[in-house]
């Protein structure tokens, strides 16, 4: 009996021993991300730092309060004063704030961790293994001055594609004969298009692979499951004559060949990603949630869309949401609403997936017929963006340095937002912050935070020189990527203090 439990013994610990050896194979196996280089401008003990890319992007893609708004030394040092306020609330409400216990916003924050990680892994998986050939940069260059005048029309009509798409090239002049055919309309709709200009990669290459003719028919170019006809009406070229547009011209066309290049290595590796994968809808639940989302995405009444300002969310996120919540079928939320290679996803997993992963229509203006054949894209291009975020999990990328700071840069923003109102509601402050904030700043928030730099005054520290070296843009923007599921690039600037001293900072060794 003892023989046979010593042996039982044994054998179990020997699984242990395999199960702990594997896993610790696993681990070892994955390869350390990339950390890109990042130069820190602040560092603040061991709570938080400010990187210099950081620093110029919060103060440049959103438009700066008017006390800070100039490229001086001066409004300099308030934008850096007010980004290190920011941080000093963030800790000050610390990290066990309910707003961090908050379902929906901790699936905001994966939100923008998983966009950023995309982002990243694009950059290393694409960006990077791009190789130009000299003999492409200078066919480019040539062209890179030229705007065309064209005509064109879009189908999805492959039997008139068939017919058509050998005939209009050799027969110029049956260009408005098809297009009447197709819409009933005379005038094909016409446009300019410059080499510089952000179109589809097959369309550029189709328009400045090579030189053409005026009046000369393209072939078809396919642009998803459309294909579009463009008929040249003429062009002009703009020609760089100093020295420096000769240099910028060069750039350019160095950065728009990467671009090109790029995505048609990350359109491969996508394409790899998902092949096989099969998008099968619930239709009846799907023309439930087609009728609501068209409401919602495209009758929002454009005074709540600007309201934005200062929310955690999107309005029409906030609203499709509420809609969603709002429907009172009793286990609607159950429901399969899509499968995937037979996985089900139910109308709550994909409530929860929009908060991740904001829906993207790719066309914002169309007839109400259209709106399904568009919601089924944008929620094709959410399942295609699950599977691309699981391979970035793979690869460690949520541990790269710039993606965990993109997350900190948004999570601190919050906090600090809800730290300024709750200070402001304990000193009895009743006005409308954005209409009063010059007298709130004066009166309140400038001594809050000189207490707050007292406080933690020696932990403070900054690279002088780097920031001595900051050039920064006097002109008001606000930068955005239309494309992507998180539009703002960075969150609104900081308003949390008008005051000039950096005298509570130390220089960074």
């Amino acid at each position: 009996m003892f023989t046979l439990e010593k042996s039982h013994i044994i054998k179990t610990l020997w699984r242990i021993a395999f199960v702990v050896c594997f896993a610790i194979f696993i681990v070892c196996s994955t390869p350390e991300p990339q950390q890109p280089a990042e130069k820190i401008l602040v560092e603040i003990g061991d709570k938080a730092t400010i990187s210099l890319n950081e620093f110029i992007r919060r103060a440049e893609y959103t438009p700066r309060p008017d006390y800070c708004r100039m490229n001086t030394y001066l409004h300099k040092k308030i934008i850096l004063n007010s980004l290190i306020a920011e941080k000093l609330l963030a800790i000050e409400a610390g990290e066990n704030h309910p707003l961090l216990q908050d379902g929906e916003f901790q699936l905001f924050l994966s939100g923008r961790k998983e966009q950023a990680m995309r982002q990243w892994m694009h950059h290393v998986e694409a960006t990077e293994k791009v190789a130009l050939d000299s003999t492409d940069i200078k066919r480019a260059y040539k062209l890179a001055g030229r705007e065309y005048e064209i005509e064109y029309f879009t189908t999805s009509d492959t039997s008139f594609v068939n017919y058509y798409k050998n005939r209009l090239p050799a027969e110029p002049d049956l260009f408005n004969e098809a297009f009447f055919q197709l819409a009933g309309d005379s005038l094909p709709p016409e446009r300019t298009v410059k080499w510089i200009d952000k179109e589809h990669a097959n369309i550029h290459s189709a328009l400045f692979g090579r030189e053409f003719q005026i009046g000369q028919v393209l072939d078809p170019v396919q642009v998803e499951n459309d294909y579009v006809f463009i008929k040249i009406k003429g062009w002009h070229d703009e020609v760089a004559f100093t020295p420096k547009q000769q240099q910028e011209r060069r750039k350019n066309v160095t950065e728009k060949l990467t671009s090109l290049q790029a995505s048609t290595i990350w359109n491969a590796r996508v394409a790899d990603i998902m092949r096989g994968k099969r998008l099968d809808f619930n239709q009846d639940v799907f023309r439930k949630l087609s009728d609501l989302f068209f409401e919602v995405y495209f009758h929002t009444d454009r005074e709540r869309r600007d309201q934005i300002i200062e929310k955690v969310w999107d309005v029409e996120l906030e609203d499709a949401k509420s809609a969603i919540d709002n429907l009172s079928e009793e286990g609607f939320m159950q429901q399969t609403f899509f499968t995937v290679d037979d996985i089900p996803w139910t109308v709550a997993d994909f409530r929860k997936a929009i908060v991740r992963h904001p829906l993207v229509f790719r066309e914002r203006k169309m007839p109400s017929n259209e709106f399904p054949a568009q919601f089924r894209l944008a929620i094709a291009d959410l399942v295609r963006d699950h599977y691309v975020t699981e391979e970035a999990y793979k690869k460690g990328y949520d541990q790269v340095n710039i993606v965990q700071r993109n997350v900190r840069m948004w999570q601190d923003f919050y906090l600090a937002l809800v730290q300024r109102q709750n200070y402001l509601q304990t000193v009895g402050e009743k006005r409308p912050f954005l209409q009063n904030y010059h007298a709130i700043l004066e009166e309140t928030l400038n001594p809050y935070v000189r207490e707050l730099q007292q406080k933690y005054y020696k932990q403070i520290k900054l690279d002088f020189q780097a920031f001595e070296d900051i050039s920064l843009a006097s002109i008001d923007l606000f930068v955005k990527q239309p494309e992507m599921p998180f539009k703002y690039v960075v969150p609104m600037f900081p308003i949390v203090t008008s005051e000039h001293l950096i005298d509570y900072v130390t220089r960074m060794e």
